[in-house]
C-alpha cells in the first residue's frame, strides 16, 4: 500500500526551497501541482520539465523558480507567446534557463536513472544547444580510449510528480498518451508522487498495462482534472478559452498578477 495524500499535503511534504522538481510528463502539464506550489508560496525551486508550456510560464511569473531545465515553453493555443518566459529570457531575470531538446533531457534523466554522471549523446554541432550553449553548461565532451563524444550531465530530481490516468493502492500507474521521458524520470527521481485521474482496483490497472511500477512510487494523489485547463487523453478536452484568456491577461506583468490573484490564489 502507498499513502494516498491530498494535493496540498503532497506538495507540502515534497517541495521546499531548493528542491529539484520534475513536473509532469511530456504533453501532460500538471497545472494542479504547479498552482498548489504557487499557493503555498514556495520559492527557489529548480524545475525540470519537458514540455514547459504555460505551466512553466506561470511558475516564472509567480516568482517560484530559481532555475528551469526544459524542452520548450510556449502556448499551444494562439499564436500567442508565453509572456513571462519571454520577459525572463529578454530581460535577464535572475532565473537560470537551461534549454534542452527532448532527446537531451531524456538522456540526462537516463543517466540519473542509471546512476552515472553523464551519458554520451549524438553531436548537434551547428545548433544553438552547442554553438550558443542554450543548455548553459549541461553539455560537455568526454574522451576515453574508445573515442570522444558529446555528453550530457545526469539529471536527478529530488521528486517527480507524474501524471497517471489510473493508479491502484500499491502505487502502480497507467500513463496514457505519449510516454516521452516519463518512465526514466520516475526511475531517476529520489521520490515519485503519482497524480492520478482515477483510483482503480489492482486488476484493472494490471489489465490496462502498468507504466510506472509501484516500487518507484512514494505516494499517490487522487486528483481528477489534474491537467486542467489542459486536456487529458480520453478524459477531458483542453479549455481553449482559458488559454486565450491567459494569453491576453499575461501580456503585461500587471495583467498576469491580476489573473494569478483571481484564478490561482483565490
Amino acid at each position: 500500500m502507498r499513502p494516498v495524500l491530498g494535493l496540498a499535503d503532497a506538495v507540502r511534504a515534497h517541495v521546499r526551497p531548493g528542491t529539484r522538481v520534475y513536473l509532469g510528463n511530456f504533453g501532460a502539464q500538471l497545472f494542479c501541482v504547479g498552482h498548489e506550489v504557487i499557493r503555498q508560496g514556495v520559492r527557489d525551486v529548480d524545475l525540470v520539465i519537458a514540455s514547459g508550456g504555460l505551466l512553466m510560464d506561470q511558475l516564472l511569473g509567480a516568482g517560484v523558480l530559481r532555475s528551469a531545465t526544459f524542452g520548450h515553453c510556449w502556448s499551444p493555443v494562439g499564436p500567442a507567446p508565453a509572456h513571462n518566459f519571454r520577459r525572463a529570457a529578454e530581460g535577464g531575470a535572475p532565473v537560470a534557463l537551461h534549454e534542452m531538446s527532448l532527446g537531451l533531457l531524456t538522456a540526462a534523466l537516463t543517466a540519473g536513472a542509471w546512476g552515472v554522471p553523464f551519458l554520451p549523446v549524438p553531436d548537434r554541432a551547428g545548433t544553438g544547444y552547442v554553438d550558443e550553449d542554450w543548455t548553459r553548461g549541461l553539455l560537455d565532451t568526454a574522451t576515453c580510449r574508445f573515442g570522444t563524444s558529446r555528453v550530457v550531465r545526469a539529471e536527478v530530481p529530488d521528486v517527480a510528480f507524474v501524471h497517471a490516468d489510473l493508479a491502484d493502492a500499491d502505487g502502480n500507474g497507467v500513463v496514457r498518451g505519449p510516454l516521452g521521458e516519463v518512465v526514466v524520470a520516475a526511475q531517476a527521481a529520489r521520490a515519485v508522487v503519482l497524480v492520478a485521474e482515477e483510483l482503480a482496483p489492482a486488476e484493472t490497472v494490471r489489465a490496462a498495462g502498468i507504466t510506472i511500477p509501484g516500487l518507484l512510487v512514494s505516494a499517490v494523489v487522487h486528483h481528477p482534472g489534474a491537467l486542467a485547463p489542459d486536456g487529458a487523453l480520453g478524459r477531458y478536452d483542453r479549455d481553449v478559452a482559458a488559454y486565450e484568456r491567459y494569453a491576453r491577461r499575461a501580456a503585461t506583468p500587471e495583467g498576469f498578477r491580476s489573473w494569478l490573484e483571481e484564478e490561482v490564489l483565490t
